[in-house]
């Protein structure tokens, strides 16, 4: 009973500081709302040459107007400017499966050589089936999108021509939380690209040797928010007046849907999508042809994002405290271990004692018998008080838990109230 008032208390010590926290930073103004005055808030544009840059703009404002819409560039993996493209390709992080169990792999790097930056990796299914990526936390405000449509996208498939075989999805975030809750709509990269290929083959001048780039576009009003995977019912629509705080992508086997659902013939293993920006974009009037001045261009200043380690320093006190609890429950390298033990006995046919042995063996050769030995039992004893330590949370919290809200939500099923489903539905 100690054990689950403490677990309880630690819990609700993290809410209060996140909370505390998310009105914190609410206060701040939007970034790109003011003006750029210090060396550290913008690019110098001196290694744009001034009829480079003219060039540029003209080729975006003529093909923009022609689509009836401004794109607002504001992370550019082109090599229009080293600078921007390096600190673009570094204002991201993986957020993989391996948060719920899964082991799949990805990672957005910037190719030096080339016009764009490479989001690869392997999804798999065993124990998730997800890859993400996301802005790391803005140093100064959030972006200010108030007189934006939606998010754009220009992208390629390399890895394969099946995208409809994967879920992809835009995420936003409109508050300084760094949780699962937030605002997700799915795209149609396939669309996408089937339009890029029809364009292409009416104008034999864009046909280029790097494959269809097609550009997809999100509009605000198709994001939606969600836990997970799973759609919130009755969740607020989005409202991006207050900034936006992240800005992410998802490939994923989860269809967005109240109950958890994932989409049929999916495909796993590699893939490789090349972004060459991300941005807003916004509706041009008919017969409106003029350039939006008001509309600042974000190619050259880039919005500084704190480091992975900056990031984890601002955590509160107590998540920090609990992190590693979190990495000792929930290991990547733990998550392989499982996945490799079910294919030896599942595929291979293999016992968990000839599985053993065969781990053992397959390190002799690099470490030797006594060290092989050595630290497969150190390895099978993290993962027993691993198991320990799980199931003595479950028992003193999550079922307890569990119990409460079924217990509601029948109440409130009996008194013909709205029931939303559990989490695990």
């Amino acid at each position: 009973m100690t054990t689950t008032k403490s677990c309880i208390l630690i819990l609700f010590i993290a809410a209060s500081c996140r909370a505390f926290s998310i009105a914190s930073t609410r206060k701040r103004l939007p970034l790109f709302n003011r003006q750029f005055t210090s060396p550290t808030d913008s690019f110098t544009t001196s290694t744009l040459s001034t009829a480079a840059s003219a060039t540029a703009a003209a080729t975006a404002t003529d093909k923009d107007q022609a689509n009836n819409y401004q794109l607002t560039p504001i992370f550019d993996f082109t090599r229009n400017n080293v600078e921007t493209k390096q600190k673009s390709a570094a204002s991201f992080e993986r957020i993989d499966d391996a948060i719920m169990g899964g082991i799949s792999v990805s990672s957005l790097r910037d190719v030096s050589d080339q016009d764009y930056a490479s989001w690869s990796g392997v999804c798999r299914t065993d124990g998730g089936g997800f890859c993400g990526m996301r802005t790391l936390p803005f140093k100064d405000a959030p972006l200010n999108a108030t007189r934006q449509d939606g998010v754009y996208l220009d992208c390629s498939l390399a890895s394969d021509d099946e995208a409809e075989r994967r879920v992809w999805k835009m995420t936003v975030r409109v508050d300084s939380s760094r949780g699962e809750v937030v605002y997700q709509s799915q795209f149609d990269l396939k669309q996408a690209i089937e339009v890029a290929k029809e364009q292409q083959s009416l104008n034999d001048a864009n046909s280029n040797d790097d494959g269809v780039w097609a550009r997809v576009l999100v509009p605000f009003e198709k994001f939606q928010l969600v836990r997970g995977p799973r759609l919130i019912p009755d969740g607020p629509p989005l409202n991006v007046t207050s900034g936006i705080y992240q800005i992410g992508m998802t490939m994923s086997k989860f269809v967005m849907n109240v109950n958890t659902t994932e989409l049929e013939n999916f495909r796993p293993g590699y893939f490789d999508l090349r972004i060459k920006r991300i941005g807003f974009y916004n509706g041009i009037e008919q017969g409106n042809t003029s350039t939006d001045t008001t509309t600042p261009d974000l190619t050259n200043n880039v919005p500084s994002t704190l480091s992975k380690e900056e990031s984890l320093k601002k955590r509160p006190i107590v998540l920090k405290l609990l992190l590693p609890i979190a990495k000792l429950l929930f290991s990547e390298q733990a998550n392989r271990r499982k996945s490799a033990m079910r294919i030896l006995r599942e595929e291979r046919g293999l016992s968990r004692a000839r599985a053993i042995i065969f781990g053992i063996k397959l390190r002799q050769g690099s470490m030797g018998l006594v060290k092989s030995f050595s630290k497969t039992v150190g390895i099978l004893s993290v993962d027993v008080m691993r198991g320990v330590i799980k199931n003595t949370l479950k028992i003193a919290l999550v079922y307890p838990l569990r119990l409460i809200g079924a217990t509601v939500r029948a109440i409130k099923k009996a008194l013909g109230m709205k029931v939303k489903p559990s989490l695990r539905e």
